[in-house]
């Protein structure tokens, strides 16, 4: 199952400034682009590469009919995560156990898109194999990369971005609009300055200051700032002064890499004292940050210390294993002299399955200090008063958190899970998916997890002087902003903020300058990621899903570099295998697997020791394997998995490995031992400290156990339970994927009307938490609905937009008999009834929706037969085009640009673009593609 998360906006960066002329440039990239796969646009920091990339592809997407998509690099330091961050970026979902480089060029083979990478050149080797594979494994996808550095590739073509040009100060300077860079520092001042404007009194201050920044637009944007106090004459001198400062020549003659340079450090003097500080502290960030991560990482009066969160006594509403506290008193109270910090702010809520925030148990008698771990063997979870002999006898607990499973070539996914290749499937429908997992709960607070014990390691060095308190950086973080080294930009759960790539290399190098803070620093980000991460799986089984998983995306760059940190930092492996494993039902709910697989392989590496987080590692990384289609190792972790929660006696990490093999099970074609783990497991009920979402999960499972073996009413019934405890807890995920199952077990029993009903349901929760895996899967089964109930263009339609999505996981379906004997059942029904031509014509029509349109078609429209539907076909031909406009139509459906459509009919390129745009206005349609379809269906 994975695919669940609304991601962030892969497409053009949507510009918050306006942008200089930079007409040269952009007619150059143009050309470029129409006669070469891979363009890589090269200059100094500061140039606006990455401004101009957005504007070249802006002006060419036109014809791309698979789109352009933006991978964003410069958050990214790891080479081999580079092919999952296009693959991202594409909206793929491979879950295949093929290398992830091989299963993208199998993706995009017969795609026509456009590809721009920005920020290549910290990563030009990975960027460069990316480049290479495109270009020989596939025909129509081009490449434009922005870097410092060319590729290196023979089929590279290159385009240098200069700096803006800029006039004599002292010559003619009556046509200065022919000078951006000039009109760069008007717009950017008046932005501060209202009503300033070039005139003839200061053209030359502006010439002469432009001139000595190099004609840099970052450079002149940060000294544009300063007009809020300072005029242009003032900005001149004091830069001269700096200049001086920083090379003994003439600043004239300085490098451009210095101009900036200079520039950037200019800005930084200007900081006041906390501004530096924190401009330093964030520079670890390595994507955007909310205000809460910022006060995070920055203050020094959270409550962690310097060194963050993990020494000396446990925070209020820590947790030992088997539900108790380990607390110094009320939520709010005193830890390390400091008081807790709130859960997030905004989007997501955190709770602890019951909708409500989760409440502090009752305090132990004094505070307790939990021993530390020191990474040695046999450094398990502190026994609790009463558990030397096992577990405390608790409550059972409610749990929490969800993880579905991708399915096998060979099987049929059930939502997650597979059909069993052997075993013809009742009615010949597929059946859902695979769950998730949960972590333990105290007794006293049913559904809240277990903590582990805090981590060790060294601490970090504080700058000397008063610390900074949360006020300080909400005012620093504004002052930042004002100075515009910080952007600030609308995200998940309110504003964000961040910092420019060549601003925060200045920032780390002022933290590196006093020893032991950049750690430090590093350490608390790490620790307050982790902290944050343990807040959202605490609340995933509950409302606020899709609020947290577009969060926990927009997080994922610093999410990376906690855990680089963590696992190539000497003492700090374990709190990296922890966050690895907490984050489960991110990487499985949210279609990660691949990079969940790579961050648990070096960490449970890294961790050898017998300690509960390898026993939660084992298992996470057990169901990550088997939904990459690794059966083998799947079942490898989750046996170790379950051996060590024994020894430990950690019943909750137990019973989460027994759900990835009785899944396994099911995958492996043993229905009957499939059947009789899940039917032990439901009878048994829940362990305390498991996740509510396995105990859901678990029953899904049975019931795809019984649909596969003909129980289609023991599989409503035992749906029915587990959607009750879906809807207590306000969940979504699992809940659309019992309804799915519902809908199957329905569809075996025939009836149609309580099929589609839940069917359709489960689609609008699936698009809720942007499950891509579960809405092709139920689109599906709503064209097999649709074909029995006679509406067989609604069926053709569902079915070509079900293609369509497939097609971004895997288009060959997994190679699951079931689910492709199905689409062919349902294609081959549809055209008996329609005929060849309109079945293309409507299924054409699904596969040129967007994923929205497509799920609101298939939720608006009812399945059933419209009046006369068998009889009349869909009037396709009732727009009329003019004899040129289809000219124009028919070489788009070929897939030629506005240009080559210009040189082929011998007229103007801006003639073109008209006629095509009068077609887009006409048919109704937004994209080529659509045209394309078109065209091709009226054939």
């Amino acid at each position: 199952m994975g695919g669940s998360a609304p991601r962030r906006d892969h497409h053009l960066p949507v510009e918050t400034t306006s942008f200089v002329d930079r007409r040269g440039e952009l007619t150059q990239g143009r050309e470029l682009l129409a006669r070469a796969r891979l363009v890589t646009l090269t200059g100094p920091g500061g140039v606006g590469k990455t401004r101009l990339a957005a504007r070249v592809a802006a002006r060419v997407q036109r014809a791309f009919p698979d789109g352009v998509r933006f991978v964003h690099l410069s958050g990214l330091h790891d080479p081999a995560l580079v092919p999952l961050a296009a693959a991202d970026a594409l909206g793929l979902h491979d879950h295949s156990a093929q290398p992830p480089l091989d299963a993208l060029v199998e993706q995009v083979r017969d795609r026509r898109l456009l590809l721009v990478v920005d920020n290549c050149e910290h990563l030009t080797g990975a960027c460069a194999r990316l480049a290479a594979a495109l270009l020989h494994g596939t025909e129509g996808v081009r490449v434009l990369a922005t870097s410092r550095h060319r590729l290196g590739l023979t089929e590279e073509h290159l385009l240098e971005v200069r700096p803006l040009p800029v006039p004599d100060p002292d010559g003619d300077l009556s046509a200065v609009e022919g000078y951006p860079a000039l009109t760069l520092f008007a717009d950017r001042a008046a932005a501060v300055v209202p009503g300033f404007r070039l005139t003839p009194d200061n053209r030359a201050s502006v010439a002469r200051l432009c001139r000595r920044l190099d004609g840099l637009p970052l450079a002149i944007e940060l000294a544009a700032v300063r007009m809020r106090v300072l005029d242009v004459d003032q900005l001149l001198d004091r830069l001269d002064d700096r200049y001086r400062f920083l090379t003994t020549g003439s600043p004239a003659a300085l490098p451009r890499h210095q101009t900036l340079r200079a520039a950037v450090a200019w800005s930084h003097d200007l900081c006041t004292g906390p501004e530096q500080l924190v401009w330093a502290r964030l520079s670890v960030l390595a994507g955007g940050f909310d205000l809460e991560t910022a006060e995070a990482v920055c203050a020094d009066d959270t409550g962690e210390g310097a060194s963050g969160w993990g020494t000396g006594q446990a925070p209020a509403e820590t947790l030992l294993p088997g539900g108790r506290h380990a607390s110094g008193g009320a939520f709010a109270g005193a830890v390390q002299g400091g008081t807790r910090p709130d859960a997030p702010s905004g989007g997501a809520r955190f709770t602890d399955g019951s909708g409500e925030r989760p409440r502090p148990a009752p305090a132990l008698a004094g505070t307790v200090t939990l021993p530390p771990l020191d990474g040695g063997a046999g450094n398990a979870v502190p026994p609790v008063p009463g558990q030397a002999g096992g577990p405390v006898p608790l409550p059972l607990p409610v749990m929490r958190s969800e993880s579905p499973i991708a399915s096998r070539p060979e099987d049929s996914p059930v939502g997650g899970l597979t059909r069993p290749p052997s075993l013809p499937g009742p009615g010949g429908v597929t059946l859902p998916p695979l769950g998730g997992l949960t972590l333990p709960r105290p007794a006293s607070d049913p559904g809240a997890m277990t903590s582990f014990p805090p981590l060790p390691h060294s601490g970090g060095v504080t700058p000397p002087g008063p610390g900074l308190r949360a006020d300080d950086v909400l005012d620093a973080v504004a002052g930042l902003v004002d100075k515009s080294v910080l952007c600030r930009e609308p995200g998940p759960g309110g504003v964000r903020y961040r910092m420019l790539d060549t601003l925060r290399q200045y920032g780390l190098e002022q933290l590196r300058r006093t020893v032991g803070e950049e750690g430090a620093v590093r350490r608390r980000q790490r620790d307050w990621m982790l902290r944050w991460a343990e807040e959202c799986e605490r609340g995933w089984f509950g409302p606020g899903q899709p609020e947290t998983v577009a969060r926990l995306r927009a997080d994922r760059d610093n999410l990376r570099a906690a855990l680089d940190f963590s696992l190539s930092t000497p003492g700090e492996a374990l709190a990296g295998l922890r966050l690895a494993g907490t984050l489960w039902f991110y990487w499985h709910a949210c279609g990660a697997p691949r990079e969940g697989l790579y961050w648990l392989d070096r960490a449970l590496a890294a961790n050898p020791e017998p300690t509960p987080e390898r026993a939660r590692g084992l298992w996470v990384a057990g169901l990550l394997a088997a939904a990459t289609q690794d059966f083998p190792r799947g079942r490898r972790h989750a046996s170790d998995a379950l051996a060590l929660a024994r020894v430990l006696g950690d019943a909750a990490e137990a019973a989460h490995a027994e759900y990835v093999i009785g899944v396994l099970r099911l995958f492996g074609d043993d229905l009957p031992g499939a059947l009789r783990h899940f039917e032990t497991t439901v009878a048994r009920g829940p362990v305390p400290g498991q996740h509510l979402s396995v105990v859901g999960l678990d029953q899904v499972e049975l019931a795809c156990a019984l649909g596969f073996l003909g129980e289609a009413d023991r599989a409503v019934e035992v749906c029915e339970r587990a959607l009750g405890l879906c809807e207590r807890h306000g969940e979504q995920w699992v809940r659309s994927y019992v309804l799915r199952m519902l809908a199957l077990a329905h569809s075996v029993r025939r009836d149609w009307a309580r099929a589609e009903r839940h069917a359709r349901e489960a689609l609008r929760l699936k698009l809720a938490v942007h499950d891509v895996i579960g809405i092709a899967l139920t689109l599906d089964l709503l064209a097999s609905i649709a074909g029995e109930r006679g509406a067989h263009r609604h069926a053709a339609v569902l079915l070509g937009g079900a293609d369509r999505v497939w097609a971004d996981i895997d288009a060959a379906r997994w190679g699951a008999r079931t689910l492709n004997a199905a689409r062919r059942d349902s294609e081959e029904r549809a055209c008996r009834a329609l005929g060849r031509d309109a079945f293309e014509r409507a299924h054409r029509r699904g596969g040129s929706l967007g994923l929205a349109e497509l799920v609101g078609h298939a939720l608006q429209e009812p399945a059933r037969p419209h009046p006369g539907e068998s009889r009349v076909p869909h009037d396709d031909t009732a727009v009329r085009l003019t004899r040129r406009e289809t000219e124009v139509a028919r070489l788009v459906a070929e897939g030629l640009a506005n240009q080559q459509i210009a040189d082929r009919l011998v007229i103007a390129r801006r003639t073109a673009e008209g006629h095509v745009e009068r077609i887009l206005s006409k048919l109704g349609f937004s994209n080529r593609s659509q045209i394309a379809a078109w065209v091709t269906a009226q054939r």
